[in-house]
């Protein structure tokens, strides 16, 4: 539960976008500025996370990550100004994604044996979906009675910092250490030889950069709610409920659904997530042919709504194809550190061009879109579809030319496959 509450501020902005900036003082393009800073210095923070998990107590970092993230929400609630806010959010990447994150994947893993863990994982992603839109749509309500969306927005992150700071008494008076199973635990560090090691083989950079391709999906679904609102005419009311169920509903519907399908119909995630890289071409193309009226916001919604379906399902399994192309698993924490390095590089840059190219049709004067507008952000999005496309194709022939060698008695690169996570 407490992972459906800690990062919600940092990612606010897939559900209120304009009014976020709008309570913090900041343009837009300010606001997208300084997500991407936060995106660059989360991505830092992957590698460098397991070096303090391997030195304190899980119950420790996710208590004080929590506590931390408590102090940065209400402080950020004063709406302290551009440099107070940029600082708030380094250090939120810093409290969430180096402190609080590696030490729950540890904590999580501790609770059952290797044939448990997927069940673990799944209930841990599901608690925190169904926590996310619980208070998801509980502060959407209080952003509607508030006199403005930016007041409401503000007791919102209130709300949030208070919950960060309940859960962080929660897990340190009822979560016990297990002393005995942290000191069986192998090393979370990836050491530069690891690292080394990744960058030499050829799945890593097949991977990394197909992740990164759904990634940039992702990253812009935020984006969509000024689209909706001032271009398709939805009413201003419903962006926040459209919000929830696109970032929140999903995650917990879909992701699930995603991992079924591989199991049980393509049995490859290579292959799943070409299916799911057709049909985001096909969605990026439907909105740049859609006309931008009122007239056609229910179709809209509805491709956007099919969108988050594919990125969501799409998320349950990106990592799923390091088990399955049978990396040797003395590798698997430096490729998994280095495509996750080079899979959510997205978040560094992405927000300020997205930013730049939409303008702020709510601001006063209005902002224009800038640099081909949304027209240029769904032909990114298509040329990362079509991308992706080639990259899972690749990864598939890759692996199936491996396997003939290895039937065929020949010399190959990879270790034997293993089984689907």
């Amino acid at each position: 539960m407490s992972c459906g509450i800690i990062f919600q501020v940092a990612y606010i902005r897939f559900v209120f976008l304009g009014p976020t900036a709008e309570a913090l003082h900041l343009s837009s393009q300010d606001y997208g500025n300084i997500i991407s800073v936060f995106g660059f210095v989360a991505m830092v923070m992957y590698f460098v996370g397991g070096w303090f998990a391997d030195r304190f107590p899980p119950k420790l970092l996710v208590a004080v990550g929590l506590s931390g993230t408590g102090v940065l929400d209400l402080y950020l609630a004063q709406a302290p100004g551009y440099g107070g806010t940029l600082v708030a959010h380094v250090l939120m990447a810093v409290m969430g994604m180096g402190l609080y994150w590696p030490a729950l994947v540890k904590a999580i893993g501790m609770l059952g044996d290797a044939s448990e863990q997927g069940r673990l994982f799944g209930f841990l992603e599901g608690m925190r979906g169904v926590t996310s839109t619980l208070v998801g749509f509980i502060g959407t309500a209080l952003v509607a009675v508030t006199v403005t969306q930016a007041a409401g927005v503000v007791w919102l992150i209130r709300v949030y910092g208070i919950l960060a700071f309940v859960f962080a008494a929660l897990v340190w008076f009822l979560v016990r250490n297990d002393d005995e199973k942290l000191a069986e635990l192998g090393s979370s560090t990836v050491t530069l030889r690891q690292l080394w090691l990744a960058a030499k083989n050829k799945y890593t950079w097949l991977i990394g950069l197909t992740v990164m391709m759904m990634y940039c999906f992702y990253t812009t679904l935020g984006y969509f709610s000024p689209l909706l609102e001032y271009r398709f005419g939805i009413a201003a009311g419903l962006i926040g409920v459209i919000g929830v169920v696109r970032t929140y509903v999903f995650q917990f519907v879909a992701g699930p659904a995603g991992g079924v399908v591989v199991d049980k119909v393509t049995r490859s995630s290579p292959r799943f997530l070409r299916w799911m890289f057709l049909g985001c071409a096909v969605i990026a193309v439907g909105f740049l042919v859609l006309p931008r009226s009122s007239a056609f916001g229910g179709i809209a919604v509805a491709l956007m709504f099919v969108l988050c379906l594919f990125v969501f399902a799409s998320r349950g399994v990106y990592f799923a194809t390091v088990g399955e192309v049978g990396i040797p698993e003395n590798e698997r924490g430096g490729v998994i550190g280095l495509v996750s390095g080079i899979a959510f590089l997205p978040d560094a840059f992405l927000p300020s061009l997205s930013a730049w190219w939409i303008g702020d049709p709510g601001a006063e004067p209005a902002v224009p879109e800038r640099g081909g507008g949304y027209t240029a952000l769904f032909v990114f999005l298509l040329a990362a579809a079509l991308l992706g496309l080639l990259l899972t194709t690749l990864t598939t022939r890759v692996r199936r030319r491996e396997l003939a060698a290895r039937d065929n008695g020949l010399p190959h690169e990879s270790a034997p496959l293993a089984p689907a996570i």
